[in-house]
């Protein structure tokens, strides 16, 4: 009897064990996945009234630009909606910038905001 009971005591521990440490590897990969996860950083915007061209400089620091990226750029002026423009990666791993012909005027706001296809987005702003 004493032999099984010596069975049972460590079949227990190690189910403890195993418990344990799926737990722990659970907890990792749950804190992890924020890490790995963010919006762009940084959005700058620049016009050029002579062209009528809105330049989007957009910094979205990743280590795989083909699997998290910028996936949309969506431009307002004056509080509406022009333009929006949908990607599947972006140029670079960390700065890049894209022109977009906008139609504006001295005082008009433009407003860019660039959207991370994992999680959150950034918006930069510019009074022309």
């Amino acid at each position: 009897m004493l032999h099984k009971d010596k069975n049972s005591i460590n079949t227990k521990a190690s189910a403890f064990w195993t418990i344990k440490a799926l737990a722990a590897l659970m907890l990792f990969f749950m804190l992890a996945l924020p890490a790995t996860a963010h919006p762009p950083a940084q959005v700058i915007l620049t016009y050029d009234s002579q062209n009528q061209s809105l330049n989007v400089t957009t910094t979205h620091q990743v280590s795989n630009p083909a699997s998290h990226y910028v996936f949309k750029i969506a431009v307002q002026k004056n509080g509406t909606q022009v333009l929006s423009k949908e990607y599947t990666s972006q140029p670079t791993s960390g700065t890049f910038s894209y022109e977009y012909p906008i139609n504006a005027t001295k005082g008009d706001v433009l407003k860019a905001t660039a959207y991370c296809v994992i999680a959150g987005s950034k918006s930069g702003e510019i009074t022309v």
